[in-house]
């Protein structure tokens, strides 16, 4: 998307340095209360990654403190292992970790060859971070975390090979042939994609397939595009409902009417993440978004004058009528 000011434009690759996983994408304050879909939802959705798998070495971490407190993490150094090892210290009740999709968390990093701390967050809230977990990724938490639960704490430990590729980074203080050990606590699962019960195709909007994974597309109809703004539930989720103010997490695909896809946040296999609010997205896709339900898939047509207007906007024509598949994945409500 070009955000609605400016839908953001989603190209930047894949974060492959060991701590910048973790500090992409930090979470805003004076948020409260958030939804991103039941266990019930979750029920159906299989794993892209490889289910974590514990060791010996990783046994050798001993961790004070319960989920949602500041750990202390102790091991004899150096400490390492010939593949990646995760042990559940802590097992919630929430949604399980499948694999490319958002989660919001609290870690801290150790060198695991001299113990040393390299970073963490409070584990109160105020500064979890908000990432996606993407398979085929360094370091490979899709592995390390998949079949983990919302609500549980997880200590992992990285060889050299798999957090950074051996190539180390002197910055953060990680040599070579260091290790790293995490602790984390899983504190909200986003659902990978819409997951709900499938509503009736209405007249006058262009058809939507959806692949394995989720990922949407259309087919344009051959008519003029309509002059007034319009949204149709593909999918109806059973979650909570978005409103105006709320920080939505979202999939979506948007295209010109009669014309090509201009950007999709699954083609770079994140999901974005937006105040549904004045000033920050355009007007037609608050209104796409606010009442819908988590777990929702919606197709929305957008006329100009609720769009760019006479604007270009990058591969966007001055004028255009613009046409967007949303996956409502999460919602964050502001705090009172």
């Amino acid at each position: 998307m070009t955000s609605p000011n400016q839908v953001p434009n989603r190209k930047e690759k894949p974060l492959r340095k060991l701590i910048a996983i973790f500090t992409a994408a930090t979470l805003s304050l004076g948020l409260g209360a958030c939804a991103s879909g039941s266990n019930e939802q979750f029920a159906g959705i299989t794993s892209t990654c490889d289910a974590l798998t514990g060791g010996s070495n990783v046994d050798k971490i001993k961790v004070e403190g319960g989920y949602g407190t500041v750990p202390v993490a102790e091991f004899e150094t150096p400490l390492t292992s010939d593949k990646i090892e995760s042990k559940i210290l802590n097992e919630g009740s929430g949604p399980a970790f499948t694999g490319d999709q958002f989660i919001e968390l609290d870690f801290m990093a150790l060198n695991g060859a001299t113990g040393e701390s390299l970073q963490a967050t409070k584990f109160d809230g105020t500064d979890s971070v908000s990432q996606s977990i993407v398979s085929g990724a360094y370091p490979d938490f899709c592995h390390a975390l998949s079949g983990a639960k919302q609500g549980s704490r997880i200590a992992i430990l990285f060889p050299a090979s798999f957090a950074h590729e051996s190539q180390g980074n002197p910055e953060s203080g990680i040599g070579k042939d260091d290790s790293v050990v995490y602790v984390i606590d899983i504190r909200r699962v986003y659902l990978p994609y819409a997951v709900g019960t499938a509503q009736p195709a209405e007249s006058g909007f262009p058809s939507v397939v959806r692949a394995a994974n989720g990922t949407p597309g259309i087919t344009q109809l051959k008519t003029d595009a309509p002059t007034e703004f319009k949204v149709s539930t593909l999918i109806k989720g059973s979650g909570e409902v978005v409103a105006q103010g709320d920080k939505v997490t979202i999939h979506y695909s948007g295209f010109v009417w009669g014309g090509e896809k201009f950007d999709s946040s699954w083609d770079n296999g994140q999901p974005a993440q937006f105040q549904l609010s004045q000033g920050q997205l355009i007007e037609g896709f608050i209104k796409a978004l606010d009442g819908q339900t988590v777990g929702s898939q919606v197709i929305a047509v957008i006329p100009p004058a609720e769009g760019y207007g006479d604007q270009a906007q990058g591969s966007i024509p001055a004028n255009s009528t613009l046409i967007f598949v949303i996956d409502v994945l999460g919602t964050t409500k502001p705090a009172n």
